[in-house]
């Protein structure tokens, strides 16, 4: 799987480029990591992500050290899309983050919600 992390500060490349003194907004580069995906769909009664939290499946893995958050996108079944301009294309992804990233002894589980 990638996921890619959303950023307000990616610099803006001129014709040759060159970054300019500007900044746009959108993600960065995907990342690829390895993770276990869930095969259900959220429960309210069950879930320890909150009652208000819809989410398709989650995401388990033992690298704590990912720094998926909130604003993140995953990508599962496709593989990032580049536009023209070198910028990820977020429409390719599979999946947004649901809920913060919930992060145990051993282990990070986050709730994704299909795009």
């Amino acid at each position: 799987m990638f996921y890619a992390l959303y950023s307000d500060k990616i610099p803006v490349l001129d014709d040759e480029g060159n970054e300019t003194l500007e900044t746009t907004e959108g993600f960065l580069n995907p990342v690829e990591f390895q993770a276990s995906l869930s095969s259900g769909t959220s429960n309210a009664d069950e879930s320890p992500f909150g009652a208000n939290i819809s989410y398709d499946r989650v995401i388990s893995t033992v690298d704590t050290s990912l720094s998926i958050d909130e604003h993140s996108i995953i990508w599962y079944k496709n593989e990032p899309v580049y536009k023209e301009d070198g910028t990820v294309d977020d429409a390719s992804a599979d999946y947004k983050v649901a809920a913060v990233p919930l992060d145990g002894l051993n282990s990070l589980r986050i709730a994704i919600k299909k795009k």
